[in-house]
């Protein structure tokens, strides 16, 4: 099968802007012209993208949220690719390592921005994301499985420093379609909290506490359902089929699928992204990447 990958950029901007008119413009292309590189697309996979009414309104159909996922990776793999044909053959790598099922919210980063930032002074670093399961996020960068982290908490291990960034991003709720709550739209965080929620015990504390609420009430209080869970889908997957809800960022609104339904919460801190590296690590390029993550100017995702 002949992909365009250029079909498929425009196709993730798309789905990130939910609006034909606002992607378009994005694109410097117009309506029409969208339109006919969304049914472009289409063909080649064979399969409905979208779904249109007459009134312009689209929705991402269950194909669509699946090939958005895994086409994500696909781009930044196609982009590396090129990357790496225009500079000096890579002395060596470095590893981002990002928590399992929720790389693509790096789209929302200028990650082309982040690696000429690293580049100018490191032009023979070649730069590659590393999904880490939930249980590992802590113990990745001691054990030498990544050099630089990017999650939505700190790390705590006495061998890593963690560094806030200035950008952030909501918390929203997640039940299954067939949930007493699949009709709330919106909804008090502290009420939302009384609902059973998914936990994998391996996970960090630090991280996985965000993810059931343990900001909002004691952790006696908080009724957890043990899941063997390292990744985003299979949680997702256990909420659509199950009673237990989840957490996640409000970013992640749009893959959710058929089975799945988001809450907005009021009254919810937001996420605070960080990166982290190895206390020891002195190389120049893992903190030239440290810094070009901070350097990003402050925003809500």
């Amino acid at each position: 099968m002949d992909l365009d990958l250029g079909l498929v950029a425009d196709f993730l901007v798309l789905v990130k802007e939910r609006h034909y008119g606002r992607a378009a413009g994005r694109l410097h292309l117009t309506s029409s012209a969208l339109t006919k590189r969304i049914h472009r697309l289409e063909r080649q996979l064979g399969v409905a993208l979208v779904e249109r009414s007459p009134a312009g309104v689209f929705a991402v159909t269950s194909a669509g949220r699946r090939f958005a996922i895994a086409a994500g990776p696909l781009i930044a793999q196609a982009h590396a690719a090129r990357d790496s044909a225009r500079v000096t053959p890579a002395r060596f790598t470095l590893r981002l390592g990002v928590p399992a099922g929720i790389g693509a919210l790096l789209r929302q980063f200028d990650m082309a921005r982040i690696a000429r930032e690293v580049r100018l002074n490191f032009p023979e670093i070649r730069l590659v994301r590393q999904d880490i399961p939930f249980p590992a996020l802590t113990g990745c960068l001691p054990e030498h499985q990544v050099d630089v982290l990017w999650t939505t908490t700190s790390v705590r291990h006495p061998d890593v420093d963690s560094y806030p960034l200035a950008m952030t991003t909501a918390r929203i709720g997640v039940v299954g379609a067939r949930h007493p709550l699949a009709e709330v739209e919106t909804m008090n965080v502290g009420d939302f909290s009384e609902q059973p929620f998914l936990y994998n015990p391996a996970g960090a504390d630090e991280w996985m506490n965000q993810f059931w609420l343990g900001d909002v009430r004691p952790r006696r209080e908080a009724r957890l359902v043990e899941l063997d869970a390292g990744d985003l889908t299979r949680v997702m997957r256990q909420t659509a089929d199950g009673t237990a809800v989840m957490i996640t960022v409000a970013e992640m609104a749009p893959f959710l699928g058929s089975g799945l339904r988001a809450v907005t919460l009021t009254g919810a801190a937001p996420v605070v992204f960080h990166v982290a590296r190895r206390r020891t690590d002195r190389r120049g390029a893992v903190h030239a990447l440290v810094k070009a993550f901070q350097a990003l100017g402050p925003q809500m995702l």
